[in-house]
């Protein structure tokens, strides 16, 4: 199997998008976001998934950067981490940058394609 090279910004950009490639871990986000802060149960009470799960979906978005969290007591507080969404921003932004620049290239609607 041949192994695809990417630049450190495109491995976490894949990261980041693997992390954000389930409706539970989006919702997820959302709830911090809105939040500020939150303990693991709250979140579960927002979603209609078991404990378990929820905490493995915590900790594939923790493991992608896009959140952290402390041990408070018997509980986790979970929180959005701090650049980790300015960061994806940028990232998604020069992507979405480089293919506006391609698009001008290979315009099939009008015919033109280089």
């Amino acid at each position: 199997m041949k192994v695809i090279e990417l630049e450190t910004r495109d491995k976490k950009l894949v990261e980041t998008f693997k992390a954000l490639g389930h409706p539970a871990r989006l919702k997820i986000l959302r709830v911090l976001a809105s939040r500020g802060m939150c303990i693991c149960s709250e979140v579960v009470d927002e979603l209609p998934l078991a404990q378990s799960t929820v905490s493995q979906h915590l900790k594939v978005l923790k493991e992608a950067g896009l959140i952290q969290g402390r041990i408070e007591g018997p509980s986790v507080c979970y929180c959005i981490a701090p650049g980790g969404g300015g960061e994806m921003g940028k990232s998604v932004a020069e992507l979405t940058g480089e293919l506006e620049a391609a698009k001008a290239c290979c315009d099939i609607s009008s015919g033109k394609c280089c």
